[in-house]
């Protein structure tokens, strides 16, 4: 095995440090190889993923978003026009009822981020 030193911002030590902790990791060492192990199995599966489509994910994956995040302007923006336009509703039920839809959305991109949901 090779040796090496390898100089890190703090940030980024710290945060070795508590992946090291709650993996059960003897060493920063160790933490630090499996890493640079799962990278380079990730860009091994990228090279080869692209070697078979030929297409870039990267792109793939912005217009995936593109479009999701227009479906959820257009959704909002429908939403809010029906409130608005609902027979015998008071002002303060229309803002209820935008403000649920607004938590409803919010808590969705969390989850599509990847974001923790309370």
């Amino acid at each position: 095995m090779k040796r090496i030193n390898v100089t890190l911002f703090d940030e980024t030590y710290e945060k070795l440090e508590v992946r090291m902790k709650n993996n059960g990791e003897k060493s920063i060492a160790h933490s630090i190889r499996e890493l640079v192990d799962l990278g380079l199995k990730i860009e091994a599966a990228a090279e080869k993923n692209n070697e078979n489509t030929g297409e870039n994910d990267f792109e793939k994956l912005l217009e995936m978003l593109k479009r999701n995040l227009n479906w959820a302007l257009e959704t909002r923006l429908l939403t809010r026009h029906l409130v608005e336009n609902l027979p015998g509703s008071s002002k303060e039920k229309q803002i209820d009822i935008l403000n649920k839809y607004k938590e409803s959305a919010n808590q969705y991109i969390k989850g599509f981020l990847g974001e923790t949901v309370e």
